[in-house]
């Protein structure tokens, strides 16, 4: 049964002190005694992971949750909604979400406690691990092709005006002391906005799909029997499959394994995407690799994201792996030569 977004007038938490045993209990309709912060994991939204001491007794203890986490997301209107209708990709049980006109929130199972891992603050995964993960992405694209956006009006593309926004202090930011070094043309904050404005502007409307929408490796965990999976989907919307997909495969390996395996990945990505009733596409296809080089631009966040979003460490790690891709197939020139 798929879990309603409450609109809340109340003033939801802004950070774990706020999770108190009341609230909790409020939304999961139980009688909480105390709750207690196992965790705390920083990011965009931060995501915290609590035990709970329940004031009664139940004699059906599996019937409520003995640990959970609580994560700050964008909206969770996307992911309730269309949860249930979802194939070929497994998602997290979600117990509440709630929004206010300036965040959301969604309690979800705890993952941990269900023996899953996160990827550490800078990751790289084995050629196998990235390949499943395409395989999901295939999955949840080739659901969605071709059908009527109409019925998804209510789903606003929560992404690119963001990510303009952000990329406004763009020649400040890449200059500051201890950021990742850019080669000089990307210093050019006017030329590289252009072609970002350009991408999304003019995404080939044959690759046009349902997206997860911020595949990168902070948005992703292993479940106990090592399958790769995708959390996190407050930003999903209409766009270019390869969005998902480069974004995802270029923040999980290494730039060497990246350079080795990318093509590996694509024809994967590719032959999954037919296999479960999408269209079929060849790399061969001219159009597939413009669009697939152009979609390297989904990885500006980490560029200019701000130390305070993320930790320095994972930044760092990600601009690199971003620059080094954006040079090897000539981002920006591509998208000009359009």
């Amino acid at each position: 049964m798929a879990i309603k977004t409450e609109e809340s007038a109340e003033k939801l938490p802004a950070v774990p002190s706020e999770v108190t045993a009341k609230w909790l209990g409020s939304k999961l309709g139980h009688s909480i005694r105390s709750v207690s912060l196992t965790e705390c994991k920083l990011g965009t939204g931060g995501t915290l992971f609590f035990s709970i001491e329940y004031a009664d007794e139940t004699p059906d203890a599996a019937s409520r949750p003995m640990h959970v986490c609580v994560k700050g997301i964008f909206d969770p209107t996307t992911h309730t909604k269309i949860a249930p209708s979802i194939k070929h990709i497994s998602l997290l049980k979600g117990l509440w979400a709630g929004k206010s006109d300036r965040q959301g929130i969604t309690i979800m199972s705890d993952l941990s406690d269900q023996g899953c891992t996160f990827p550490p603050e800078v990751g790289s995964y084995p050629l196998e691990k990235v390949l499943e993960g395409a395989a999901q992405l295939a999955g949840l694209h080739a659901q969605f092709w071709g059908v009527n956006e109409e019925k998804y009006s209510w789903m606003p593309n929560r992404y690119d005006a963001p990510l303009m926004a952000i990329t406004e202090q763009w020649d400040s930011i890449v200059r500051e002391p201890g950021r990742p070094k850019l080669p000089e043309h990307l210093l050019n904050g006017a030329r590289v906005r252009k072609a970002q404005e350009k991408y999304y502007a003019t995404h080939n409307p044959k690759f046009r799909t349902f997206l997860h929408g911020d595949t990168h490796m902070g948005n992703i965990y292993f479940t106990r029997e090592g399958h790769t999976l995708f959390l996190d989907w407050s930003v999903s919307h209409f766009a270019s499959c390869f969005h998902d997909l480069v974004y995802f495969l270029s923040t999980t390996l290494t730039i060497e394994d990246r350079r080795a395996h990318e093509m590996e990945v694509l024809d994967h990505y590719l032959a999954t995407l037919h296999l479960l009733d999408g269209p079929k596409f060849d790399r061969n296809d001219e159009d597939v690799m413009i669009e697939c080089k152009r979609s390297y631009m989904t990885n500006i966040i980490w560029l200019v994201c701000g130390y305070d979003l993320q930790t320095k460490e994972r930044v760092d790690a990600l601009a690199e792996r971003t620059i080094a891709a954006w040079v090897d197939h000539k981002l920006i020139e591509v998208i000009e030569a359009q």
